[in-house]
């Protein structure tokens, strides 16, 4: 047994990291010292780590650390946050840790520090240089892969990256006329992708609900035009929030400017947001004044180039969503001894809202469209002839929230710019005590990004191996592709998904039995299902297990638009609703899964949700494949959303979903300290 006085770290049996002083080890045990006194371990069940000299535990890239691992990293990770440093790198990944405060490193001397290379500490900004240079030096496209959980700060790390872009991207010729440039029409999208994309949650006050891909195009160093493509927007929020949570922000935007006097916005009928059941949950955010959110949203609007129109258009889609959700059906007997639904069609909501989607809310003329019909009855299509049926009282709610979110994911989508670096605000790996459909297309989004980060990670450390003349030893790092194989794959979820969604009487408890009961998928190491049926199934994902409950699922994968509230839209006078619903009946004619609600008839089966996902997130991969990836995990520090407060239990878990972890396992695989012939 040696006795030994050094620094190390011990793992708790509550999983934090704490620091000791190693009094000896032997062949099988060590002791460690703690401020209490000393403990003995046993070596088969526990392990320490030399713990790094004060000297360098502050530096800025952790793979110059001499002891490479898990509580080094975190402790230096929390030094560094303590000194008020927000940026380290891992490599070439860049971390960046939320302040939760302003901080004064962004401003345009800052920038152009990093855009004339006259420094080299780690930044958001000298990211995005080094993908503008890697670009134009390799003649390839380029990538800034932007990820972390809600509330890491994924959304200001993207506006700062397409900050550098536009200023380092634009002629020197400058601008002569007064329309905005391609660089200025960049910068203008962020408060209306805000405003229509994001919205307060539990963990973050500004969170986007959905992922976007945005490219600024380069003709040589020049910016030549930009595009846009979003993923996977939240939908079910526009309906239903959870206690404590707000709506889109446009939603409150638009009664803060109506209750100010805002001209454009006077015929819309709004009141103050408690007064709407879509927004009556949460109607105030901390230190977001809607109004001025609002102006900053309508002025880029107009610099953009929406038109007068289409603005009306979309601000009248916002507000009728809002009246709609103060709608609620009666129910009634019919001739036949069937419960159907009814509507007060001179309710003051269902007159606004028809008056705002400029359709009829009640006609008495035989066959004509209106509102009430729209929403009531179904079409049974059968052969040339059609038929109206009423509708029960739950699918005319149904046929509501359809309307709403199909009015609201169209609506949004108007006048995106549509003009290669590119930049992914993507979701990050989402864990919630309850988690849905949602959660699990996002997971699902992840699983592939990780894959990606993990093959990166290994070919770097391979090609370094390479050239310091080392055998290549074969590699061990964590491989997720059997859980994308459970996802993905023919025999897997998502095939099972829709196959049930198919079925006449498929649903979320037709979908569990198929769980586990299918060969395939009992045979996947990944998919368990609890010996307590509680309606839940658990996935394996590379960042821990996630439970999720299979209410819904099935309906939110359909998510059709019933044909009665297609053909209700399509006789709209206003031409941009008629135009987008005309796009989305000609999208479900002939499909299959539009039949029961509308539509009928044999044809081509209508994707589902999660086939249309899977189909963009594959066109994406293809894209990041093709490009020079640069990597940027954003970290939450804390809960509770305060300024230097760093909680380690939440930072590693992190560190550990964001593959930063993995990745600095393969570093120390192939160098476990690592000096210049330098230093050394």
């Amino acid at each position: 047994m040696s006795s030994l006085r050094s620094s190390v770290w011990v793992a708790s049996t509550d999983g934090r990291w704490l620091e000791a002083t190693l009094v000896n080890t032997s062949e099988d045990k060590f002791t460690v010292r703690f401020k209490d006194g000393e403990k003995v371990y046993s070596k088969d069940k526990h392990n320490f780590y030399l713990k790094n000299p004060p000297e360098v535990e502050g530096a800025d890239d952790f793979l110059t650390l001499p002891n490479l691992d898990e509580p080094n990293i975190l402790h230096s990770l929390r030094v560094r946050y303590g000194r008020g440093h927000v940026y380290s790198y891992t490599g070439k990944i860049l971390i960046a840790v939320n302040p939760w405060k302003r901080v004064n490193i962004y401003s345009p001397d800052v920038m152009q520090k990093y855009v004339r290379g006259q420094t080299e500490s780690p930044h958001i900004f000298a990211v995005a240089v080094n993908a503008y240079r890697s670009m134009l030096n390799d003649l390839n496209s380029q990538c800034v892969l932007i990820s972390g959980e809600s509330g890491s700060g994924k959304t200001e790390s993207t506006k700062y990256v397409l900050s550098v872009l536009t200023v380092i991207g634009v002629s020197s010729q400058g601008n002569n006329n007064q329309r905005p440039t391609v660089a200025d029409q960049i910068m203008l999208g962020n408060p209306v992708l805000e405003s229509f994309g994001n919205a307060k949650t539990l963990r973050n006050h500004n969170s986007s609900r959905f992922g976007k891909w945005i490219e600024v195009v380069f003709d040589g160093s020049v910016i030549a035009g930009a595009g846009i493509k979003t993923y996977l927007l939240e939908k079910s929020r526009v309906v239903d929030q959870i206690e404590g949570e707000r709506n889109y922000h446009i939603f409150y935007e638009c009664c803060a400017a109506v209750a100010s006097g805002v001209t454009c916005l006077k015929d819309l009928g709004l009141d103050a947001a408690h007064s709407f059941a879509c927004t009556r949950t949460c109607t105030e955010v901390e230190s977001r004044d809607d109004l001025a959110e609002f102006k900053e949203t309508k002025a880029a609007m107009d610099k953009m180039g929406f038109k007068d129109s289409d603005q009306r258009s979309i601000f009248a889609a916002i507000a009728a969503i809002m009246h709609l959700s103060n709608v609620e059906f009666g129910e009634e007997i019919d001739w036949d001894g069937n419960s159907v639904a009814t509507l007060d069609v001179k309710h003051p909501s269902i007159v606004q809202a028809a008056k705002l989607l400029k359709v009829t809310s009640f006609l008495f003329l035989s066959g004509s469209l209106d509102l009430r019909e729209g929403l009531c009855t179904r079409i049974i299509t059968t052969g040339r002839e059609s038929m109206r049926k009423p509708e029960t009282k739950s699918n005319a709610t149904l046929c509501l929230q359809a309307l709403c979110k199909a009015l609201y994911e169209y609506a949004s989508s108007v006048g995106e710019v549509q003009f290669m670096v590119a930049v992914l605000d993507i979701f990050g790996f989402e864990s919630f005590a309850k988690n849905r459909f949602e959660q699990l297309c996002i997971n699902h989004a992840n699983e592939k990004l990780q894959l990606h980060f993990n093959g990166y990670s290994f070919l770097q450390e391979r090609k370094l191996m390479e050239s310091e003349g080392l055998e290549i030893s074969k590699s061990d790092f964590k491989d997720n592709s059997a859980c994308i194989a459970l996802l993905e794959e023919s025999w897997g979820f998502q095939a099972t998904l829709d196959d049930v969604c198919k079925m006449p009487k498929g649903d979320d408890l037709v979908l569990l039995d198929r769980l586990s009961s299918e060969k395939s998928l009992k045979e996947s190491a990944y998919l368990v299902i609890p010996k307590k049926k509680d309606g839940t199934f658990i996935i394996r994902h590379y960042a821990g297990d996630v439970k999720y409950t299979a209410d819904g699922f099935c309906e939110r994968n359909k998510d059709l638009l019933p044909g009665s509230a297609i053909e209700l839209m399509k006789s709209s006078k206003d031409e941009l609703f008629s135009s987008i619903f005309d796009k989305i009946a000609k999208e479900q004619e002939g499909g299959d899964g539009a039949k029961g609600r509308g539509g009928g008839g044999k044809g081509k089966q209508s994707k589902s949700v999660s086939a249309k996902f899977k189909n963009d997130l594959s066109e994406l991969m293809g894209s990041i494949n093709a490009s020079g990836p640069h990597f940027v995990r954003c970290v939450n520090p804390n809960s509770s959303k305060l300024a230097e407060v760093f909680e380690e239990e939440k930072a590693v878990e992190q560190l550990r979903f964001g593959g930063v972890i993995e990745a600095v396992r393969m570093a120390r695989e192939s160098f476990p300290s690592r000096f210049t012939h330098e230093e050394f």
